[in-house]
Order: C-alpha cells, then sequence, then structure tokens
C-alpha cells in the first residue's frame, strides 16, 4: 500500500481462549444440520458427543481430545461451527487489510464477501498446544467440504487469508497446517528511514508461543519472510526452545539458512501492533534499529 499506514501501540494481543477462523461466502451458504455435521465429525475424529443443536452455533464434545484439569476432572474439547452470520470488511482494520500475502487480490476478494461461518474450539485450554492446533486444524479440515461454495478462509488470530483449495488439495504435514494456515508473516517498509524494512509473524501468540520479527535493511525481504517461517516451525516442533542471548543459523548470500552466518536472538515486545511478545533476530550487518 502507498498509503503510510498508523500504529497503536495501545493495541495488546488479547488471549487467544477459543482459535476462531472464518469461512467466507459471496452468498449466503445453506444451513449444516447437526447430524451432517456429527457424520463428518465422526468421520475424522471417532466418537462425539453433541453439545448443542442451535444451527446458529453448534457443539460436539471430541471425545479423541480430553483435557485434564488441575482438580482432576477430565473434560473433552469442543468443535464449535457458527453459522448464519454477516461479514463486514469495514471491520477489518488497514494493517491486516495491506498484509494479504497468500492471495491475490486479497482486498478484493474480501470485498465480495458477504457471509461467514465460524470454525472454533472451545474447552481446549488443558490441552498441549500441539494436541490443540490438531484439533482445530483437523475441524477446519473436517468442516470446509461442507461448504462448497466458500471462497476465502480467514485466521482472526492471524488476520492470514488463504483460498480454500490451499487446505482441501493439501499434502503437508500435521505438523505444518497451523503455520501454513493460520500463522501470518507480514512485511512492513519504514517511513522516512533508509530502506528499512520489518518481517514479522502474527499468530503464534495465539497458542502460547512466541512470534518471529526482524528489522532490517539489505535483504531480500521474500528469503526473511521464509526464513522467519522457518524459525516459527522450529519453535512448534520444539516448544520454543531458543533463549535470549543464543545465536541461531542466519541467511546465507543464496537466501537459504546457513551455518556459516550467526545472528543473535532476544525476547521483547513487538514493535508492529498488536504488541505480544517476540524473538527478535539480529541479522548482524543487516540489522537496523536499536538494540
Amino acid at each position: 500500500m502507498s498509503e503510510a499506514l498508523k500504529q497503536d501501540l495501545s493495541q495488546q494481543a488479547d488471549d487467544q481462549s477459543m482459535l476462531m477462523i472464518e469461512l467466507l461466502f459471496e452468498e449466503k451458504p445453506d444451513i449444516i444440520d447437526i447430524d451432517t455435521l456429527k457424520k463428518a465429525a465422526e468421520e475424522k475424529f471417532g466418537e462425539t458427543d453433541i453439545v448443542s443443536k442451535d444451527s446458529k452455533l453448534m457443539s460436539l464434545a471430541i471425545k479423541k481430545h480430553i483435557g485434564h484439569y488441575g482438580d482432576g476432572k477430565d473434560c473433552p474439547a469442543f468443535a464449535l461451527l457458527g453459522q448464519d452470520l454477516t461479514f463486514d470488511i469495514d471491520d477489518i482494520d488497514p494493517i491486516e487489510r495491506s498484509q494479504f500475502w497468500d492471495v491475490e487480490d486479497g482486498e478484493e476478494l474480501l470485498e465480495r464477501c458477504r457471509y461467514k461461518c465460524l470454525v472454533s474450539d472451545m474447552m481446549s485450554a488443558a490441552l498441549d498446544y500441539k494436541e490443540r492446533c490438531d484439533l482445530v486444524m483437523d475441524w477446519l479440515e473436517c468442516v470446509l467440504p461442507l461448504f462448497p461454495d466458500c471462497i476465502a478462509v480467514r485466521t482472526r488470530a492471524s488476520g492470514k487469508l488463504i483460498t480454500p483449495d490451499r487446505i482441501l488439495e493439501s499434502d503437508i504435514s500435521k505438523d505444518s497446517r497451523f503455520i501454513s494456515w493460520c500463522v501470518n508473516a507480514r512485511f512492513f517498509n519504514i517511513e522516512g528511514s533508509d530502506g528499512d524494512m520489518i518481517v514479522d509473524t502474527l499468530g503464534m501468540y495465539a497458542i502460547d508461543l512466541p512470534e518471529v520479527q526482524m528489522h532490517f535493511h539489505g535483504l531480500d525481504p521474500n528469503a526473511v519472510v521464509n526464513y522467519v517461517y522457518n524459525i516459527c516451525g522450529y519453535n512448534y516442533d520444539n516448544n520454543a526452545p531458543i533463549e535470549s542471548g543464543e545465536v541461531i543459523d542466519g541467511i546465507g548470500d543464496d537466501g537459504k539458512i546457513s551455518m556459516d552466518v550467526q545472528w543473535e536472538c532476544q525476547y521483547e515486545d513487538s514493535l508492529i501492533q498488536p504488541v505480544r511478545c517476540v524473538l527478535d533476530i539480529n541479522a548482524g550487518e543487516f540489522a537496523a534499529g536499536n538494540r
């Protein structure tokens, strides 16, 4: 976008007790009944119990995913489907609308959307973060084929916008789905600087893992985007083992991760809203800003 965007660093990243994903439509989609939903769910998850039959917000208890709470009580996580909802692009802020990198003409795509369904989890706080992501990604895979007229999928926590085929035709590994479908790598040019840029991720905070941030100049931003996604994948796979002050492999001359390049990391608040914890990577001679 050519227009300069204004920040609001009073905006904090909200607690994501529910991972909410929107299926977006041009025309009002047909309402799915509880029997159809339960049948599809049991093909994916096995045994489920109906919690709510209300077509506007149906929910199922997924017995495959049991949360163990401190009081000794066990409770299955819920999978939710909200229907008959309207969508208004004006509810999306300008910063999010500037960061649709995974679809062509993302803002024009959203302008066509008038309706949405909401796919979400509930009562999943006691699950391990990977199990929670498996639940929500499996639920998304389960529900999306029931809505063939869906034209876009948006994750609320990150603003990630993708098309349904990205999910329906995916051959990526199970543990790669959350980052591929729900985490957004954003790119910003810094106004008034000598070519300074920021690439950061948005979405990892939703599962209590750190985002990744680089403030830099002189590097190919596409290589940096690929790099931060790789660091997110490493943190996801290993429960964020990198500590402040450690060094990690950086980007080599060929744009790929290289053991010959070592960059120092530290945890800090993000430079771009919403404010959240990021793993800031100091790109050595390519680093920008003050640390």
